[in-house]
């Protein structure tokens, strides 16, 4: 199983947390870009220090309309489905802020994982914070990396691959690269790496509203687990300086059946489930496209 998440663009207004469906706009590769769970190193993008991308080659993004339907009725669960939706009241530190962020939200979001998986340990590693208006002002957080934009016209995709996988698990068994937030010593002990791999792991984001008010524009939307095919999917490179990473693109199928949480706010929280080491599902995600909305609050998500 696997499962693939996007944000979209609805043009029903201030929807209502109730609405069964609507439609969204999601990017998705075009047959021209031939499918591969093994990367082939003809697809993919440079990142630089910032954790800004360049121009992706050899892919051919296009803008499909299909269903999305409410998630708030239904029981997701991330072993299902690949993704739910958590309340989660918290004091809210600065999100701008990287120090606040890593020292703070860092270990907030360690414990939601853990209670919420029942694993033994959680370790957050990463983040970004994305703001349309922010990006284009070329903002970046106090002390950290660049705001990023809305992933729209980039495409569904996940963060993960059968190869990037495991090769990021052994990476934070090393010291930090040059685009890791979390500097110096590595975050899991060297000597007890292969271990854990050879028990059961997964990688799960979390995502979240920033903005006081609740999200009008771009909501994450969420294919579900048990309608993603592997033939779905197509390898990307990430291409940094001191390392490569993989994630995977997706081609639109008639079976995929999408989610989202109309609505969403500061004090809830949407787990995605990226990877998960017994072979089934995980995530894919992006943001979509739409027209200009002026009277329509921007999304903040980090």
């Amino acid at each position: 199983r696997q499962c693939a998440i996007q944000k979209i663009w609805w043009n029903c207004g201030r929807c209502l947390a109730t609405e069964v469906k609507t439609r969204g706009k999601l990017y998705f590769q075009s047959d021209k870009v031939p499918r591969s769970i093994l990367s082939t190193g003809k697809v993919g993008t440079n990142r630089d220090l910032l954790g800004s991308d360049g121009e992706f080659f050899g892919t051919d993004p296009i803008g499909l309309e299909v269903d999305i339907n409410s998630g708030r009725d239904r029981a997701m669960s991330l072993d299902e489905n690949g993704f739910c939706l958590l309340p989660h009241a918290w004091k809210h530190v600065d999100y701008y802020d990287n120090h606040q962020v890593i020292n703070s939200y860092y270990a907030e979001c360690e414990a939601l994982v853990q209670k919420a998986t029942g694993a033994t340990r959680a370790v957050a590693f990463d983040h970004n914070l994305r703001a349309k208006q922010r990006k284009e002002a070329g903002d970046r957080l106090r002390g950290g990396s660049a705001v990023q934009e809305p992933l729209t016209t980039y495409g569904v995709h996940n963060d993960y691959t059968l190869t990037s996988a495991a090769q990021r698990i052994r990476q934070l068994a090393q010291p930090a690269g040059k685009n890791d937030t979390r500097v110096g010593t590595s975050l899991l002990n060297p000597e007890e790496v292969e271990g854990l791999l050879k028990k059961r792991w997964v990688f799960i984001n979390v995502w979240r509203n920033v903005a006081e008010t609740p999200v009008e524009s771009f909501p994450l939307a969420a294919c579900d687990a048990k309608s993603l095919a592997l033939d779905d999917l197509i390898v990307f490179e990430i291409r940094y300086s001191d390392r490569v990473g993989e994630n995977y693109f997706a081609r639109y199928s008639d079976a995929q059946r999408w989610f989202y949480y109309p609505r969403m706010e500061k004090d809830e929280v949407m787990l995605l489930k990226c990877w998960d080491s017994r072979g089934a599902d995980f995530l894919q995600y992006s943001e979509a496209d739409g027209p200009k909305e002026p009277a329509v609050p921007a999304t903040f998500s980090l």
